[in-house]
């Protein structure tokens, strides 16, 4: 990866605290603002299902696909569902071609645990026939453009991904073992009940702040991402040296389900239903 340092020179990092510690960014916001998000669903052809999110200039695009396969022996009449990260290196010198590194394990995970955690698939209703077939949906992200907070556009766009699914109904034959399809789709209504926002918030110093931009990221000392559904937190996860203290993570639990509901509001993912029956 390359050196941040040649990226960011202390005289830009002392620009972004100054302008931080009067409540200011380099972009204009407030501390607890968002760049605008851009949503479009539906984008892939090929997928069951697909997001083109942009936040500010970060932007990822999300496909669903999936498989029919045998579920786990403990949970026999549950589907799976799974949130996996690529960072193209066409998004940013930052990005090398080869394995997973960090940075997207990261993405995927925290992607994964606050959509796991909130209940928000439905795994039962991705079983086709109890202990002989289920549904094993993959959530793809694919880095297009990184400009900072790939967690919090990824995880609007996994959402709308799932919001926008349909899948072909399958039925069980039980003389000839096999999956047959009935014509039929099954779509997010039937497969998404929560919808858990995920939101990253940065630490210089002691100024913490919502939505990092790219400039403002690589110069954290840590961040926070936490998930929440309307009314509960479902999980958090921190990066970097930076700590946070017991009020700074009751304050931000409190600002994440607060700017939870406005951009539930504000975003209304549920427009992007599928349509097909």
């Amino acid at each position: 990866m390359m050196d941040v340092r040649r990226i960011i020179s202390k005289i830009e990092r002392d620009y972004i605290v100054s302008n931080l510690k009067k409540e200011e960014r380099i972009d204009g916001r407030g501390l607890w603002e968002y760049r605008e998000f851009q949503i479009k669903s539906d984008t892939i052809t090929s997928a069951e299902g697909s997001a083109d999110v942009s936040l500010g200039d970060t932007r990822i695009i999300t496909g669903l696909k999936y498989e029919v396969g045998e579920p786990f022996p403990d949970l026999p009449n549950e589907g799976v569902c799974t949130v996996m990260a690529e960072l193209l290196p066409i998004a940013s010198p930052l990005f090398e071609r080869g394995p997973p590194d960090e940075q997207s394990i990261e993405l995927a995970r925290v992607v994964d645990r606050g959509i796991r955690h909130a209940d928000c698939v439905q795994t039962k209703q991705l079983c086709i026939k109890e202990n002989e077939a289920v549904y094993i949906l993959f959530v793809d992200m694919y880095v297009i453009n990184y400009a900072g907070n790939l967690i919090d556009a990824g995880g609007v766009g996994a959402l709308t991904t799932l919001i926008s699914a349909h899948i072909p109904e399958g039925k069980w034959n039980d003389e000839k073992k096999v999956t047959e399809w009935t014509g039929k789709y099954l779509t997010g209504k039937t497969i998404v009940k929560e919808l858990p926002f995920v939101m990253t918030y940065g630490k210089i110093e002691d100024i913490i702040f919502l939505d990092p931009s790219l400039p403002e990221e690589l110069v954290c000392d840590g961040k926070i991402s936490i998930s929440v559904t309307e009314n509960k937190i479902t999980s958090i996860q921190k990066s970097g040296s930076a700590t946070f203290n017991i009020d700074e993570i009751k304050m931000l639990g409190s600002k994440s389900l607060e700017i939870g509901k406005k951009l539930r509001k504000e975003l209304n993912l549920l427009q992007y239903l599928s349509e097909i029956k």
